[in-house]
């Protein structure tokens, strides 16, 4: 798996350009189309600045797409939003007018290296010998932040969860080009999958 995410990663350098793609996705067998008044972004990380710049980049692209939509993160407190005995968390969500929850969680940041082209040490295998160039011929080596994330659809009258797909995003330029990219990645993967449609 890991020789893999290499390979992969080696690719997209190549390439010249970092990259956000669908790695898998989930959809309810009962999923119906449906018009949503109100979606909900809401980021689940603990970097605040990614979790503004991502809920802020998808909820600008459904707002594009017709569909408004606002971010946890924008004057809404969505630990207000608590399930107890008395309360319950999509009637809640119902009162406010969000009829849609999108959630974007970030599964795992890793640190991954490969050896740049221009020279065969990227196709050595062996541990030893990867641990040798990369001290010793290191203009030859490359380490890039990569990314997996993952987002839930919820229709809210319904109460459950309509899709689910995860994303990975290898050694992007910045947050914000990353929040940007992964918006149009995500609302196109809703609308392919008919969760949302423009309106």
């Amino acid at each position: 798996m890991k020789y893999s995410i290499l390979l992969l990663g080696t690719a997209l350098f190549m390439a010249g350009c970092y990259s956000t793609r669908p790695t898998g996705y989930w959809t309810s067998p009962v999923l119906t189309r449906q018009t949503y008044q109100k979606i909900l972004v809401v980021g689940m990380m603990p970097d605040s600045l990614l979790r503004g710049r991502m809920e802020a980049h998808v909820a600008g692209d459904l707002t594009d797409m017709g569909i408004p939509a606002i971010t946890a993160g924008a004057g809404f407190d969505i630990f207000s939003f608590i399930s107890t005995e008395d309360k319950d968390v999509m009637r809640q969500f119902s009162e406010a007018g969000i009829d849609g929850v999108l959630t974007i969680s970030l599964l795992n940041k890793s640190t991954e290296g490969f050896f740049l082209p221009g020279s065969l040490y990227y196709l050595l295998s062996d541990q030893y010998a990867k641990d040798y160039f990369r001290l010793f011929a290191p203009e030859f080596y490359k380490e890039a932040d990569q990314y997996l994330f993952e987002s839930n659809f919820y229709n809210v009258k319904k109460g459950g969860r309509l899709f689910a797909t995860q994303t990975m995003t290898f050694d992007p330029e910045s947050l914000e080009k990353m929040a940007h990219e992964y918006g149009k990645v995500i609302t196109r993967e809703l609308r392919k999958h008919g969760i949302v449609s423009r309106q």
